[in-house]
């Protein structure tokens, strides 16, 4: 299985969308990058599993997975829900084009699930308002 291949097709677009907003916005991954503690900036949290894996298809290919992919958008608390907002609309924007790319000979084929959210919640303590979506896909490596 070619777990990297995976988390590499949906987490460089993520990325690269979000290093070409103004500012860049910080992306961090599963077990790359910590965010730096006590931060009050906003950045994102994008956290890839794998569920079921190598399922039995009619292709040539056995690299097959399934999972879920959530992303959490962390905005300066006590500045309104827009720019949050405006976060996760570059994420899904991103999901999107994932599920509308064509199927090509080689590389990663992903097709993500309906998307959920976005859902949005704050602690008092926290210096974060929190924005959240999140989707299953399925994912075949191409040989």
């Amino acid at each position: 299985m070619n777990y990297q291949a995976i988390r590499a097709a949906v987490e460089n677009p993520l990325l690269s969308a979000f290093s070409a907003l103004s500012p860049a916005v910080p992306v961090y991954f599963d077990n790359i990058t910590a965010v730096p503690a006590s931060t009050t900036t906003e950045y994102v949290r994008v956290n890839v599993t794998f569920g079921i894996t190598n399922e039995p298809t009619l292709t040539s290919s056995v690299d097959n997975a399934r999972g879920a992919i959530v992303i959490r958008i962390f905005t300066e608390k006590g500045r309104g829900p827009s720019r949050n907002q405006a976060l996760l609309t570059t994420a899904v924007g991103v999901l999107e084009a994932l599920n509308n790319s064509a199927k090509s000979t080689s590389g990663v084929y992903f097709k993500v699930g309906q998307i959920n959210g976005p859902t949005f919640s704050t602690t008092e303590d926290a210096p974060h308002f929190v924005g959240r979506v999140d989707t299953s896909y399925v994912a075949t490596v191409l040989s």
